[in-house]
């Protein structure tokens, strides 16, 4: 079962640069006033006065930034501040004129197939983890939901024409999330494909939602230890072994007996037909692999370059998390029901990827993140500028 996870940018930094302006309509070129303007995946943002003015400091490392505002497309503005000057803009925001919008929403009526779908993308955008089952959509009802399914493919693409609000008390983070695309394709026998991208900003609510601070902290590191940003921390400084990572290499082939598109469609017809599922049952896995018995040092897969550190392999890095236990409810999926740690794997497709002190990467479309790193959704997230 394939689980994949795409997520942002880098804020790591310690000097920083002021980004001033004003966000205006582009068409009216009147002044917005409440737009939100963050750095994406962290706790980073302001939002603009009613004269449509805004003042952020952003640290060096900064590569994108993000500006909001409903009923306008957003922008996410490319940014190179190393030279530390100072950014005054001005910033137009064109109107999302879109008709579909509209008609979507009056034909989809929240009803039992609309929560079947729901189900379907809660699962794969929070999360089914211990962590995420507290995760609560707030606007539910901005989402729109479209499903296309034939005898051995199940697609659910998802889009919001506002901002998604989650709220989880368990981290103590209320999640601003700008969706751009989500997809979830089922081809039936456990071949999964999960593709979300968007936006995040996050906001501590334990002083307002008066949680307990100490739960929340260990909730917190409990999402952290053996993720994704864990992983790229502990890269970055070195100390994969200290912080319980080891990494071997995996290889994946097409397995040569798994069947052709036609076959596996007869397969399934006739499953349907007698109620007899014992030939899907023998259908071969899709792919063969191969996993290396030696660990491999990260000046295998990790380059130093102009000052930069870059991830740079080919096949897969099967990584395995051994300071933690996995989730389980990711067992109870069939993933590897024997193991005592988080294994998970990263695949680089187009590009290197460049990676950050903060746990981050860049670009995101490069890495895609497979196996528990991967089963683990929004509804883990931690911004970027978290601190264990």
């Amino acid at each position: 079962m394939k689980y994949l996870i795409l997520i942002f940018f880098s804020i790591n930094g310690f000097a920083q640069v002021l980004f001033e302006g004003v966000v205006k309509s582009a068409n009216t070129k009147e002044s917005l006033a409440g737009a939100a303007i963050y750095i994406p995946n962290s706790t980073y943002g302001t939002y603009s006065d009613e004269n449509g003015k805004f003042s952020i400091q952003l640290p060096l490392s900064t590569k994108e930034i993000v500006i909001s505002f409903i009923g306008y497309h957003p922008i996410n503005a490319q940014l190179n501040i190393s030279d530390g000057k100072n950014i005054n803009k001005t910033i137009y925001l064109r109107e999302n004129n879109s008709q579909l919008n509209e008609v979507v929403v009056i034909k989809q009526k929240q009803d039992k197939e609309w929560y079947k779908k729901y189900e379907i993308f809660k699962s794969h955008f929070i999360g089914d983890s211990e962590i995420a089952k507290n995760a609560e959509i707030l606007n539910p009802e901005d989402l729109i939901l479209i499903e296309e399914k034939d005898s051995i493919r199940y697609k659910l693409t998802a889009n919001a024409y506002k901002p998604l609000l989650i709220k989880n008390k368990t981290t103590g983070y209320i999640i601003t999330y700008e969706l751009i695309q989500f997809n979830y394709i089922n081809y039936g026998h456990r071949q999964l494909y999960t593709f979300y991208l968007g936006y995040a900003f996050f906001k501590d609510i334990t002083s307002e939602e008066k949680l307990n601070s100490e739960k929340v902290a260990k909730k917190r590191l409990e999402a952290y230890s053996g993720s994704s940003m864990h992983f790229i921390r502990a890269l970055y400084q070195n100390k994969l072994f200290d912080e319980g990572f080891s990494v071997r290499e995996l290889t994946r082939m097409k397995n040569p007996e798994f069947p052709d598109e036609k076959t596996i469609k007869n397969i399934y017809r006739l499953a349907k037909e007698t109620n007899d599922y014992s030939e899907v049952r023998k259908i071969p896995k899709h792919e063969t692999i191969k996993l290396s018995e030696t660990i491999i040092p990260s000046s295998k897969f990790m380059i130093n370059e102009s000052n930069k550190k870059i991830l740079k392999f080919e096949n897969y890095l099967n990584v395995t998390y051994t300071k933690s236990k996995p989730d389980k409810k990711y067992l109870l999926y069939g993933n590897n029901t024997e193991s005592e740690f988080q294994i998970s794997q990263l695949k680089i497709e187009n590009e290197p990827v460049e990676i950050f002190a903060d746990g981050n990467y860049y670009s995101p479309n490069n890495l895609f993140i497979y196996g528990y790193m991967g089963w683990k959704k929004v509804g883990d997230m931690l911004p970027f500028d978290y601190q264990p």
